[in-house]
This record gives structure tokens, sequence and C-alpha cells, in this order.
């Protein structure tokens, strides 16, 4: 039931020791009716050459739905394992609009495997990347997730920043802190910003919550939260920037969406765009 699936890689099979990420699968292909699972790696031995390559590389193959959540889904490869495997590389026809070109498992040799090489990329990936910023101040690195992480003062408050970057790109983590201190520098502005913004969008919104919430007194009505009320009541919790000056601002809603947060999209150039909620 997967001919459709592997008709999309290349014959040719290529031996690999790989060193496994974490599992990042799998989607649904409607088409097929199967779902694709996919792995990330950090390293990846060509057993043909001896080639080493640390580059991100994806390995994908299909499951049933029934199969999904079982050792030949989700449970198939742990993070950190190191196995040696046959691989197909996709054809170029399927991978055009894809920013990763993949590869597909068509067999796992061994499941466990040594190798001093890979055990050394895993060892300078376990060694942690900090950076000390005079504005921004400490920014340990996720390598899981390619972001930075620490905490700067908003307004006054302590807030977490996060810094969305390409790990393996230096220029991009300076692109990011630029942008992070553009908004820190003119956080005033940015905050009322933001604010006016949630006020305008979803007062409306907060009232119809507050008409269905059967266990508060309080009458939208006659005693309805207004946009002055919104854009105080809210406070600012996370700040995740791009190294493109992309920001989003996750706000604490001081429960008019129950558990929901207030976020708010925009940009340095173009300013807050777009105020929702989300859970």
């Amino acid at each position: 039931m997967f001919e459709e699936f592997y008709e999309m890689y290349e014959p040719e099979e290529q031996e690999v020791v790989a060193l496994i990420n974490r599992c990042i699968g799998g989607g649904y292909h409607n088409k097929g009716g199967f779902w694709k699972m996919t792995v990330v790696t950090l390293g990846m031995v060509f057993c043909d050459t001896g080639k080493i390559s640390t580059k991100e590389e994806r390995l994908e193959w299909p499951v049933t739905e029934e199969e999904r959540n079982s050792e030949k889904g989700w449970k198939r490869f742990g993070n950190e394992q190191i196995c040696r495997l046959k691989i197909r590389r996709m054809k170029e026809e399927w991978a055009q609009n894809l920013v990763v070109r993949p590869w597909c498992i068509s067999e796992v040799v061994e499941a466990y495997e040594e190798c001093p090489e890979l055990q050394a990329v895993l060892d300078e990936y376990h060694k942690p990347v900090v950076l000390q910023d005079k504005v921004l101040g400490e920014l340990t690195l996720d390598k899981d997730y390619d972001v930075f992480e620490g905490e700067i003062q908003w307004c006054g408050n302590d807030v977490r920043l996060s810094l969305e970057v390409n790990a393996e790109s230096k220029s991009s983590w300076t692109r990011a802190r630029s942008a992070a201190k553009k908004l820190l520098a003119d956080c005033e502005a940015w905050d009322k910003a933001m604010r006016d913004l949630a006020a305008r969008n979803l007062t409306g919104l907060a009232n119809d919550w507050l008409a269905q919430d059967e266990e508060n007194a309080r009458d939208p009505e006659t005693d309805p939260i207004t946009e002055e009320e919104l854009a105080r009541r809210i406070s600012l919790l996370d700040l995740t920037v791009t190294s493109g000056g992309s920001f989003t601002a996750y706000f604490d809603c001081d429960e008019m969406f129950t558990d929901h947060a207030v976020v708010i999209y925009g940009s340095l150039k173009k300013g807050v765009k777009d105020a929702d909620i989300a859970g």
C-alpha cells in the first residue's frame, strides 16, 4: 500500500550510519491513505565513501494509522540513537518546493551501532552555547529548536526572550540579537502599540466570553470590558524575535479568555500586524 510513497524516491540505495536527533513526524498523505513519519539527524556517515555529514537530514518512512503510535512509527527511533540504515534520496521533481530534500528509509540494517565519528558529533552537540550580551543578558542556545533563550526587562517587568536563528549561521544570531535590541530600546512605544491593537481586535470577543462565563457575576451588557480595560489587564510574558525582524508577543490575558493567551504578531518594518488568542 506504500507504492506511491516509495515512487517519490530514487531507486539507488546508499548505506549510512546515522545519528538520530529526534522524530518530528508524521503527516497524513491523503492520496495514499498513510502517515509519513520523519526523523531528523545530527550526522551521517556514508559507508561507501566514509564521508561524514553534520548537515541536518530528514529521513522518512510510511506507516498505517494503526502503526503510527507503535514501534513502527513514533517509537521506531530514539533520540541520539546511532543506527545503520539503507536510504534513498527523494527524486528532484518531488523536492522542488521543499526546503530540505529528504531521504526514505528502505531498511534498518542495525538498530544500534557503535560509531566513534558520530559519537564525537554528539559530544560536540551536547556542549552548551551561551552568549553574553550587554543589553539582552545571557542567552542559551536550544540546539533542537534553533532558539536562543533568555530573560529581559521589558517596561520594568521580567519577560522571557526567544531568538529564532539558524544554529549553523552566526550571522543569523547577530541579526536576531540586533532586532531584539531595537524592540527593547523602544519598548514603551512597542508595548503601547501591542496593547492598543489587542484592545481594538479583541475587546468584542472578550465580552462574548464574559457573557458565556456563568461563574462571573459581571454583566457584559451593563458593565462591559472596555478597550482601555483590556489594554491595561494584559501583561507580556514571552517575546519571540526572528533574525528577519519579525516578532510574536504572548500576553497573559488575566482570565478574560480563561487560560488562553493574547498573541500579537508584527515586525520591525511593518509594525504590529495582528492580534489573536491562542491556547
